[in-house]
């Protein structure tokens, strides 16, 4: 356990641990909140503090960037741009830049999007006969969100693939462990992002179509007007990597705790008012997002009896949240009965996650689907391999069959 506190102490995540959650219960037992000497901030271990933490707008992630552009100096451009992206907005702007794009979610015709998830879904799982093994992540993890995405936002189907590949640099620029290489990564990733987007961006200027991106581009009732620049970072952010990335893992997950949980996925196959449940214990149990973007204490402030000083860079490690004993019995144990399940895989709080619906929805088509599909899931731990992403937890490959 030592050597895993040591990892710990490295890089939270413990990224492609194959169990980082008894570490995160030792050092939970012993205090919920850490100090790390790799990334150089206080981690949240615990529920109760994590929430607070969530809640409080004493902690800037605006103020985090400035410390990565003091930091990487000229080679930090990437972090000043970020600073136009909701994830890193604080206080009114914030607020407002939040209110904007939830009336343009409002929009959405989910139902419709549900349909064509489930319908995309059900094509490719259709393609697998008897019971020949396949790689889930690859037949339709790395496809189904770039899809949904790309039918909001428009992005034409030849461009999708090229746009896609640079998902993982982007969001790497995101991380809690930042390099000269993910700084230069995720730029390079923004460019390309502009090579597509902003021809969409200025296309949807001109005309009075009601889509999505139209929307988003300006309310003249709340006086709000976004920059291409400003509209860039929220598509390829809120609108396209955060989904591509987390819902990518989050399939993968979905199916290898079916398999893991034979006689829960029968259950849910003979009554599928259990599919949303379902997908609230999946999002508990293993979280595709480990831990939240990472933030600035603006004041001195006392957490679980440990000092945090003004200037201290700290997150939540949800993963190791979401299996606090002090709120969920069993905390290690896949239950999809439990109610109330007040996981905080979508952050409840100032920064909650903007696509939570669309989260569910995707979760619920693909289950659904699988259910129809597959009367049993199997999985291969040999031929498998698990990501290792920084903060985000799932499969790279997932070998599964009937």
């Amino acid at each position: 356990m030592d050597h895993q506190f040591q990892q710990f102490d490295q890089d939270p995540c413990l990224p492609g641990h194959p169990d980082p959650y008894s570490t995160y219960a030792a050092l939970r037992e012993r205090s919920p909140v850490h100090w790390c000497g790799g990334p150089q901030m206080w981690i949240i271990l615990g529920h109760a503090e994590a929430l607070e933490f969530m809640r409080d707008s004493r902690f800037s992630r605006h103020d985090y960037l400035d410390k990565l552009i003091a930091r990487f100096g000229q080679n930090g451009h990437i972090y000043e741009r970020q600073k136009l992206d909701i994830p890193y907005m604080d206080g009114k702007q914030h607020l407002n830049m939040r209110q904007h794009v939830i009336k343009a979610y409002h929009g959405i015709d989910l139902d419709s999007l549900a349909a064509f998830t489930r319908h995309f879904a059900a094509d490719r799982l259709a393609s697998i006969q008897g019971d020949q093994p396949f790689d889930l992540v690859a037949l339709l993890a790395n496809a189904l969100p770039g899809m949904v995405a790309s039918e909001l936002m428009g992005v034409p189907t030849s461009q999708q693939l090229e746009v896609a590949n640079k998902v993982s640099a982007f969001v790497r620029a995101r991380g809690l462990i930042q390099t000269e290489q993910s700084a230069s990564g995720g730029e390079d990733a923004l460019e390309v992002y502009a090579h597509y987007f902003l021809p969409l961006i200025q296309e949807r200027r001109g005309g009075d179509r009601q889509d999505l991106l139209s929307r988003l581009i300006a309310d003249p009732t709340e006086g709000i007007s976004l920059s291409d620049e400003q509209l860039l970072l929220i598509i390829s952010s809120n609108f396209y990597s955060a989904s591509v990335y987390t819902i990518r893992l989050l399939t993968g997950t979905i199916a290898w705790a079916m398999a893991c949980h034979p006689e829960t996925y029968q259950r849910i196959r003979n009554d599928r008012k259990l599919l949303a449940p379902a997908i609230e214990e999946v999002l508990r149990w293993d979280a595709p997002a480990q831990a939240l973007n990472a933030s600035v204490a603006t004041e001195n402030l006392v957490l679980a009896g440990q000092t945090i000083q003004a200037g201290d860079s700290i997150t939540a490690l949800v993963g190791s949240a979401n299996r606090d004993p002090r709120v969920f019995d069993q905390p290690d144990t896949f239950l999809i009965d439990r109610s109330p399940n007040p996981h905080l895989s979508f952050a409840p709080g100032v920064h909650q996650c903007l696509g939570l619906h669309l989260a569910r929805m995707q979760g619920v088509a693909v289950l659904s689907v699988l259910c129809d599909q597959f009367e049993h899931l199997h999985w291969d731990p040999a031929a498998s391999r698990r990501l290792i992403g920084d903060r985000f937890r799932g499969f790279e490959r997932l070998i599964l069959h009937r």
